[in-house]
């Protein structure tokens, strides 16, 4: 019985390529190319994608490939040779579909990327039923990204399904259950019913009692939409009720598979065959052997077209076990041995693709593994090119609060530098006001000085003049000596008198703070008179003027200047009133 599962594998297949599930939407997205064409291309695509290909009329393909001809557009041709294939799928050598495929392939120009595609895709399919399993892998991987930037559902439904076909294939099942998923995803995204995953989410099943439940959906939600599926679900429900003794309920499945064959595939001779070769096995276990003979006589009537199909052994292997229990000795031997040939030839067929199935499966698994490694490099250098912008714009950030902050520093100072600038200008200003009353003050002061000076100056003059005039007035005898004595004391006493220097010193002190401590500094051996000396120059009197203050000669007054200007160090040629205003 599990030999027999390669037949239903290769119908399986077949099934996959060419027949589409009822949808609630269609969308037909070939780029347009020739509108002649195009219309019938069309028209055969919705039957295609709505599962009724029955109704495709062979003169439309002959049509397409006479336009292409006569259009001399290769991308025609392209299209009119997958069409080709596309009709003939479930009669044709998988060979010759793969040569017009490959021409199609040739064909195609670069642009029209769903075109190729679609080539891709039903390529993939005849390399997976000549069991080159590695090519239709790597066509599929190419397929699926293309359908899904066409956003075509459909084809990506049927893409992943036929990745868990090919997985199931060569023995990879966990991978074939992880394709499942968005093969169902993406049918269930386009509108289609799920029978073609139930039955596969079926055939991956280890319990019984889940393979009933995924094939019993199978039927219910495929029916007579996907006859093919629907024929080998039933199928697979009558041998699991065979296998369980339930022969009535395995009669109904049966008969079920048998009246969507007369409907929908008539002539389908390999469809007929496999539910006949298992419908005269519930014979036999219902010991109904003449007619499970007969059934399986006419099948081998037909032998010449059954040869090299991998079931023959399923029909010695119950011809051989009829006739032992009908009493048929020899032909129960003939059979037998037939059967043991056969199984052997299937046998050592298995075992050739056992080879090609374990490479295929450990070149798949170091593809994917590359892949793996080259996403997690991709992964890992796109967090480096994350990590570096991040780390970027926190730079950029910090650099940017930086420069603000520094801006509003500089800005800052700016405003605070010409605030100050002004502030110092107005302070200049207050101080050249300050200064130039100052000034004003000092000359006023120093005038009022000089005229209280000038003032006592005068007085003393006044005084000694009057000194003067009396000495006259006594000597011409006019006046008596007592007066003349009396007048002279008061007036020497007002001359000598030291409040009116002590009063000047103080207000000069005033005026020109520190000159006298400055002059000490000089020579701390200045005597007072010295000192009063220098004020008087320091104003700017006249040596005479000078002689009037102290009530000396000028000649006094200028062997004093000589003496001070020794005192102070002064040189030859070195102005004392200069030296003394600069103090």
């Amino acid at each position: 019985m599990r030999i027999r599962h390669n037949a239903i594998r290769f119908a399986l297949t077949a099934v996959l390529l060419c027949i589409a599930l009822f949808a609630n939407a269609y969308r037909y997205i070939f780029k347009p190319v020739d509108k002649q064409f195009d219309e019938i291309a069309a028209r055969v695509d919705r039957l295609d994608y709505d599962n009724k290909r029955e109704h495709i009329n062979v003169a439309w393909i002959d049509s397409m490939c006479h336009i292409a001809s006569q259009r001399g557009d290769t991308q025609l041709q392209c299209r009119a040779l997958y069409w080709q294939v596309r009709a003939m799928q479930m009669a044709a050598d998988s060979k010759e579909c793969i040569r017009l495929l490959e021409q199609a392939r040739a064909k195609c120009d670069a642009q029209y990327d769903y075109d190729l595609a679609r080539i891709d895709y039903q390529l993939a399919g005849n390399y997976e039923r000549q069991c080159q399993y590695l090519k239709a892998y790597n066509l599929l991987k190419s397929t699926i990204s293309v359908f899904e930037k066409y956003d075509d559902a459909y084809f990506l439904g049927n893409a992943y399904l036929l990745m868990v076909q090919l997985f199931s294939d060569i023995n990879d099942p966990d991978n074939a259950r992880l394709m499942l998923k968005p093969a169902r995803d993406n049918y269930q995204k386009a509108g289609f019913t799920l029978n073609r995953i139930y039955f596969f989410m079926a055939q991956l099943s280890d319990s019984s009692h889940d393979k009933l439940k995924y094939y019993d959906l199978s039927t219910k939600s495929g029916g007579a939409n996907d006859w093919g599926m629907t024929v080998q679900a039933f199928n697979a429900l009558g041998n699991i009720c065979i296998n369980s003794g339930k022969f009535q309920k395995a009669e109904y499945y049966f008969g079920q598979a048998f009246g969507i064959l007369k409907d929908k595939a008539p002539n389908n001779f390999v469809f007929h065959t496999f539910v006949n070769i298992d419908y005269a096995n519930l014979l036999y276990h219902k010991k109904q052997y003449a007619e499970a003979k007969a059934l399986l006589d006419n099948i081998l009537a037909k032998a010449d077209m059954l040869k090299g199909e991998k079931f023959l052994a399923d029909i010695y292997n119950i011809m051989w076990q009829i006739n032992e229990s009908l009493g048929n000795k020899a032909e129960s031997y003939r059979y037998l041995r037939l059967y043991m040939e056969e199984y052997q030839r299937n046998v050592n067929e298995v075992m050739k693709q056992e080879v090609p199935k374990t490479r295929a499966r450990e070149a798949i698994a170091r593809q994917n593994d590359t892949m793996k490694l080259l996403e997690q490099d991709a992964e890992l250098s796109l967090r480096m090119v994350y990590v570096a912008v991040l780390l970027l714009v926190v730079l950029l950030l910090v650099a940017a609060v930086v420069f603000v902050y520094f801006w509003q520093r500089y800005k800052i100072r700016r405003i605070e530098n010409r605030e100050l600038r002004n502030s110092l200008r107005q302070e200049a200003l207050i101080y050249s006001v300050n200064r130039k009353n100052f000034e004003h003050d000092i000359k006023q002061k120093d005038c009022e000085i000089s005229s209280s000076t000038l003032l006592l100056a005068n007085k003393n003059e006044v005084l000694q003049q009057i000194s003067a005039i009396a000495k006259n007035y006594y000597d011409e005898g006019k006046l008596p000596s007592e007066f003349v004595t009396q007048v002279n004391a008061v007036i020497g006493d007002s001359l000598k008198n030291d409040d009116e220097w002590q009063r000047f010193k103080l207000h000069f002190d005033n005026v020109h703070p520190n000159f006298f401590v400055k002059l000490k500094e000089q020579n701390n051996k200045l005597t007072e008179n010295e000192l009063r000396l220098c004020a008087y120059i320091s104003i700017g009197m006249r040596a005479k003027q000078i002689a009037e203050m102290l009530s000396v000669s000028p000649e006094s007054i200028n062997t004093n200047r000589y003496r001070l200007r020794k005192k102070l160090g002064l040189q030859r040629g070195d102005s004392l009133d200069e030296y003394l205003r600069r103090i």
